[in-house]
């Protein structure tokens, strides 16, 4: 009987070696694919934060594109004048004034209310550019305050539009 118990001893830890070699193999073909698991997650992860460090660089790094708004109906336009050549009030009388002057409206109505009334407005152009001395218009702020004036006579006359500026080309006093 010990005979038998000894032979079924010697089976078991036979049988028993067995599965530790089958296991130890199942084990050894277990870790590396766990390890190869592991390596897939931490390349994956890499990797998104790569595309995530790159796609940020590039947003930051990227300059806004100027926004142009684009006014259908109210485009500025300018609208060159003839030139002016006027006497100054001087106790003189020797100065002159010669003036180029482009007018900046709002829509192309008023540019051509400016055409239709040219003659009224340059009257009154004249008449302000006549009734200045040369201390009025010799500095910059006097050439303001005439610019200010210009506008606001010529919206008076307008209907249409607007002045919105008056830009001077030329601008000689003699």
């Amino acid at each position: 009987m010990s005979k038998i118990i000894l032979v079924g001893y010697i089976n078991s830890m036979a049988d028993q070696e067995k599965k530790e070699q089958k296991n130890g193999t199942e084990d050894q073909e277990k870790k590396p694919s766990k390890k190869i698991l592991l390596i897939i997650i931490i390349a994956s992860i890499l990797l998104v934060l790569l595309i995530t460090t790159v796609a940020t660089a590039i947003f930051l790094t990227k300059k806004p594109e100027p926004k142009i708004e684009m006014q259908t109906e109210e485009m500025l336009t300018l609208v060159p004048m003839r030139e002016f050549l006027v006497n100054l009030i001087d106790y003189g009388g020797r100065r002159y004034l010669k003036v180029a002057l482009d007018l900046e409206v709002n829509n192309s109505e008023a540019m051509e209310e400016i055409i239709a009334k040219e003659t009224i407005l340059r009257n009154y152009i004249i008449n302000i550019l006549s009734s200045k001395t040369f201390n009025d218009v010799k500095s910059i702020e006097g050439k303001n305050a005439l610019r200010k004036t210009i506008i606001l006579k010529s919206n008076f006359i307008l209907k249409k539009g607007k002045v919105l500026n008056v830009y001077f080309n030329e601008f000689i006093i003699q």
